[in-house]
């Protein structure tokens, strides 16, 4: 549901939300809950200046019931540096935000209770964005180190099943608390591994077309500037596309050597080649009905 524009983004919220209120006020919690928010709000402004900052395009603020969500339509991922930085910033918001709250408190008492109130929600807010699992922030710093070394899609893949793993772990502490306590909180840790879960598969299933994307990002980037860094690689011409396309990593132009089972050179497959044998053949193929450039054994 659209309930209005910040900076010029749209701002959304889950329907989850609009149920959460009506529950919320009807504990008299209405207001810890729209402080909740105005936290969360914060927290996801943070990350929209930051992405603003490195020129790109944030389409929508998105506000869960637990959390929130800043939607860049550029694709974020296809610089790590840059993806890390813009989530990193989000927890660090909240710790700044402690610290401003604290030098208003020296300045102009207020109630202690709203004091700790607020210093509670923002760690909880930073602590929970920092654990290592997509969709997290931590799990976006987590993916942008190892698309380095893994590439693209099998950082998120590796990220996003933490996330999952994470979500599981959440669901069956809250079981474990309402077993033995009968604590809210336990039920809250539930609703969060839920999200976490279900936002984790999402970002699993997207990898695919974000992939696609950011490959065909890179042909036209090598269009425009006329050089790229070049990464080599070395495979069997028993190999299959597939294989090769897990290994491609952001910022690097990709050249493959084919060899023999012999492990005698046969010949060279470049990124561009690798990705139109995706589209037309999927990830079967094998890499020795691409080699154009082939050598003499």
């Amino acid at each position: 549901m659209r309930i209005g524009r910040f900076l010029g983004i749209v701002i959304t919220v889950n329907p989850f939300f609009l149920l959460l209120l009506p529950a919320a006020a009807a504990v008299g919690k209405l207001i810890p809950t729209l402080v909740l928010f105005a936290v969360v709000l914060w927290h996801e402004t943070a990350h929209v200046l930051a992405a603003l900052c490195y020129g790109l395009r944030v389409e929508e603020i998105e506000l869960l019931p637990f959390g929130g969500t800043a939607r860049v339509e550029d694709l974020m991922q296809l610089d790590p540096e840059i993806e890390a930085v813009v989530a990193a910033v989000g927890p660090i918001s909240n710790l700044v935000l402690i610290g401003i709250i604290g030098i208003l408190h020296a300045y102009y008492p207020c109630d202690q209770g709203w004091i700790e109130f607020l210093t509670k929600a923002n760690l909880s807010m930073a602590a929970l964005n920092l654990l290592p699992a997509l969709p997290l922030d931590g799990g976006r710093i987590l993916r942008s180190y190892l698309a380095r070394g893994f590439g693209l899609k099998k950082a998120t893949e590796k990220a996003a099943l933490i996330g999952q793993l994470t979500a599981v772990v959440f669901v069956f502490c809250g079981l474990g608390g309402l077993y033995y306590y009968r604590s809210l909180n336990s039920a809250l840790l539930i609703v969060i591994g839920f999200f976490i879960f279900t936002a984790a598969r999402k970002e699993k299933q997207a990898s695919i077309y974000v992939f696609m994307r950011y490959l065909i990002h890179k042909q036209r980037e090598l269009r425009l500037n006329g050089v790229m860094m070049t990464k080599h690689l070395v495979a069997s011409s028993d190999t299959v596309v597939g294989e090769v396309i897990d290994h491609l990593a952001p910022s690097c132009f990709h050249i493959v050597w084919i060899i023999s089972p012999n492990a005698e050179l046969i010949g060279v497959v470049t990124e561009t080649e690798l990705i139109n044998s995706l589209l037309e053949e999927g990830i079967h193929g094998k890499l020795s009905k691409l080699v154009n450039i082939k050598f003499k054994t």
